[in-house]
């Protein structure tokens, strides 16, 4: 099915703030959560129960506290790749109503399928006008340096207007357990001028709508399209389209991690290098701490911040 006939509602932007790593992202969150009034609801596939996942349950006991609704939903398999185990026996305590999404046990063997299909969103939506997504859990390897962190790289968007209730949709979607998103709206063709607007693409297992929105960017690329993801194992949809836009003359540049987190995904990625190079394409891997982005700029005009990896579980 073609992207133009996807799930996509464009929203108006009143304000928009680029978060780059926990050192500007986590304040800024802590910020939102500090100042709700009503509700608060956040979306991680790591909560963990170190130094940081900590600072975010006091926060969010804080409000609890003073009769603000909190839900916190995160992925139990997100769990076991960190250290510190869960923060939500702590949550819970506080009176925030926190819950795994599709909970695994080894007593019932019929959850095993679960595997497959995980909540890997991280979200935060306060009050139905402020939300933050991108792609940054809730652990130490997210915080700076000098805060006992890893200092992971990686981008978030702080936006205000009319995303959040879209956010906030897609949030009680999954709550209910991977309900279905409303199918409102097109992506555009590009034909002119875009005004100031925002897609918010809820994926969901089969629709597939991120690998459709990632090839219409290499679609309509007109001079360059520039992607920086963490495990680039490309579906060959994507790939086809990317090379298909170098060959017209776009400039495409990837920008990976050199020392991944893991290793199978990074030996993965490098088997695509030589296809992409074969066609024009620009490989540039990041030799700082751990690149966790998920970015795309198409010509200056749109950019895409997420969650989502380039990798077929992703997709």
């Amino acid at each position: 099915m073609p992207p133009e006939t996807q799930p996509y509602l464009a929203a108006t932007i009143e304000r928009i703030r680029l978060l780059r790593d926990g050192v500007q992202a986590f304040p800024a969150m802590l910020e939102l959560i500090a100042q709700a009034r009503e509700e608060v609801l956040f979306e991680n596939f790591i909560f963990a129960g170190d130094r940081t996942g900590r600072m975010f349950a006091d926060a969010l006991a804080a409000v609890a506290r003073r009769g603000v609704a909190v839900h916190v939903l995160y992925d139990p398999v997100g769990m076991w790749m960190v250290k510190g185990g869960s923060i939500a026996g702590v949550l819970r305590r506080e009176g925030v109503q926190a819950r795994p999404f599709r909970p695994l046990s080894p007593l019932a063997p019929w959850t095993l399928w679960r595997l497959r299909h995980r909540d890997h969103r991280k979200t935060l939506t306060v009050d139905s006008t402020n939300c933050v997504v991108g792609g940054l859990c809730i652990s130490d390897n997210w915080s700076p340096p000098s805060q006992g962190g890893q200092g992971w790289r990686d981008t978030a968007l702080q936006v205000r207007g009319a995303v959040a209730p879209q956010v906030r949709e897609a949030f009680w979607n999954m709550w209910r357990d991977g309900g279905v998103d409303a199918t409102r709206g097109r992506l555009p063709a590009l034909a002119g001028a875009l005004p100031p607007s925002a897609w918010v693409l809820c994926d969901r297992p089969g629709a597939e709508r991120v690998e459709h929105a990632y090839a219409w960017l290499a679609r309509h690329a007109g001079r360059c399209l520039d992607i920086a993801d963490a495990y680039l194992v490309m579906p060959r949809p994507v790939v086809a389209e990317l090379r298909a836009a170098a060959r017209r003359g776009v400039r495409g540049r990837i920008l990976t991690p050199h020392h991944n987190n893991h290793a199978v995904a990074a030996a993965a990625a490098r088997a695509l290098y030589q296809p992409l190079l074969d066609a024009g394409i620009e490989l540039h891997e990041w030799r700082g701490s751990m690149l966790h982005a998920k970015t795309a700029v198409m010509d200056g005009r749109i950019s895409l911040v997420g969650s989502s990896n380039l990798d077929p579980l992703s997709m």
